[in-house]
């Protein structure tokens, strides 16, 4: 089985340029990609790139109509790779003994489980413990004269 890296032989130049041209903008795409992905703004990546501001929206806007087959699918792979970039840094930040860190380990964790699938915002948990019946109305004290306000509205109706 040939080898992905290993060119495929053309022996017409015209087609050859064509296939290296593609190749070269494939992977441009992904390097675009994986650096937005990364949190980098458009105008370093236009800088990186060699492209102005302008021509850099114009390329991240053609990958995304490339992509749009998936959209949803797509965003949700770009915030995955965000949130594990994310819980590297603020999970070594708390092994290094930051408390502050801690809150921020829990909220990506629970964003990773809602990316993943595997939370949902309107399940709760199952609780530990059984659902009590709420308490029962307090008795009266004894010897004190009990007042039915319903029967007091019907006698003054009639």
């Amino acid at each position: 089985m040939a080898d992905s890296e290993t060119p495929i032989p053309v022996t017409n130049k015209r087609l050859a340029g064509r296939h290296a041209a593609r190749r070269e903008k494939a992977q441009r795409n992904l390097r675009v990609i994986d650096i937005l992905a990364s949190g980098v703004s458009v105008a370093a990546l236009a800088q990186e790139e060699g492209l102005s501001v302008r021509r850099m929206r114009e390329v991240i806007r053609q990958i995304l109509a490339q992509r749009e087959a998936d959209p949803p699918a797509g965003f949700v792979q770009l915030q995955i790779a965000r949130l594990t970039d994310a819980m590297l840094i603020s999970h070594g930040a708390m092994m290094r003994g930051d408390m502050r860190a801690v809150d921020l380990v829990l909220k990506i964790v629970r964003e990773l489980d809602r990316y993943h699938g595997f939370g949902s915002p309107t399940v709760q948990a199952p609780q530990s413990q059984p659902a009590r019946l709420a308490n029962p109305p307090a008795a009266p004290a004894l010897g004190a004269p009990q007042r039915d306000e319903a029967a007091e509205i019907r006698i003054a109706t009639n």
